[in-house]
């Protein structure tokens, strides 16, 4: 599958995230995009498309995962399989699936509500590894 710039701004940008930014702006809340660095991202055409429509964008700092709320849920699966280890093959997709399964979306919006010391966190560091 190829992710060209194209594909990255209308599925992503156009139908999901524009929206997303919409609501939160409308409803006073602050909203910041924070991108990987992927080239779909960071492609000239869709840096500017992202400038035309104000997105507010935070720098993504490669050295640290620590703005990456992915690599929480990544830490709370290592940590159930370290407590309750697979032995075969199919019982590891099963125990992965229920995990991500028990991901609630209040958790997941816990782990997005730390971003903010986070990102302070990494700003004092000058971007590498804090103790998140």
């Amino acid at each position: 599958f190829n992710f060209n710039s194209h594909i990255c701004r209308y599925k992503i940008l156009v139908k999901t995230l524009l929206p997303t930014m919409e609501l939160y702006l409308t409803s006073g809340k602050d909203f910041v995009f924070l991108q990987n660095g992927a080239g779909c991202y960071t492609s000239k055409t869709t840096l500017k498309w992202m400038e035309d429509f104000g997105f507010p964008l935070l720098e993504w700092v490669s050295s640290s995962s620590d703005l990456s709320p992915i690599e929480m849920l990544w830490h709370e699966i290592k940590k159930v399989l370290r407590k309750h280890p697979a032995r075969t093959i199919p019982q590891l997709k099963q125990k992965l699936q229920d995990i991500w399964d028990s991901f609630t979306p209040e958790f997941c919006q816990g782990i997005v509500n730390t971003m903010p010391q986070r990102i302070s966190a990494v700003i004092k560091n000058k971007g590498n590894v804090t103790q998140w």
